[in-house]
């Protein structure tokens, strides 16, 4: 039916608009602090919101299921882009830990990151339960890229809680905290890009062992 489309659509949009906004608010805190950190989170949220972009178009004209080799293609493409975006987010997170950098922030700047983080992990799991119902490859890799957005997110918000109310005696343990968190999340978001290209390398081999055996 047309509605639960709709509603697909509808959380897509929500997740762009949120996904914008929140790289926009990155690369203002990275100007007024000029720090690093910010920077890379900017364009780590930049970057998912152009892997979105495509996915959105191609949802938008319907057809979901009609074109599974092109919809692993850009499946696939998300993986790479996740995987190799990893890189930098691994990079920043292993300068965080060994330098125990961390930011203070005003609180309103706290609210809107915990606020941000609330609302990707609730997009991210509506995601989840929504898009299982569609065998599709281009909700799956939404799904994939919602997540990604979520976990680092958690990240983010975590660093800055425990700046916040973490005292200076309690470096040690942050830089710890970071390692072991940010460590996790990146070995999870490089998993989940590696394990979407793998996938989408099998779906289209078959597809193209289908097609020679079918004489095309």
């Amino acid at each position: 039916s047309a509605d639960p489309v709709w509603r697909v659509k509808l959380s897509l949009g929500a997740s762009l608009a949120g996904n914008g906004l929140y790289a926009a608010f990155q690369l203002g805190l990275g100007i007024w602090h000029q720090a690093l950190w910010y920077y890379v989170l900017a364009s780590y949220y930049a970057l998912l919101l152009v892997m979105r972009l495509p996915l959105a178009r191609r949802i938008s004209r319907g057809g979901l299921g009609r074109d599974i080799p092109g919809e692993y293609r850009l499946y696939r493409r998300c993986g790479v882009v996740l995987a190799v975006m990893n890189v930098a987010l691994a990079t920043m997170v292993f300068y965080m830990a060994h330098q125990g950098r961390g930011f203070s922030h005003h609180s309103i700047t706290a609210i809107a990151i915990a606020a941000y983080t609330f609302f990707s992990l609730t997009m991210a799991l509506i995601n989840v339960v929504r898009y299982r119902r569609y065998c599709s490859p281009l909700l799956s890799a939404a799904k994939a890229v919602s997540l990604a957005a979520a976990l680092v997110s958690m990240l983010t918000l975590e660093t800055a809680m425990l700046n916040a109310f973490g005292s200076a005696e309690e470096a040690a343990f942050r830089r710890s905290m970071t390692a072991s968190s940010g460590g996790m999340i990146c070995l999870l978001i490089l998993g989940m890009g590696l394990f979407m290209i793998a996938k989408a390398n099998r779906a289209l081999g078959r597809n193209k062992q289908g097609d020679i055996s079918n004489g095309r």
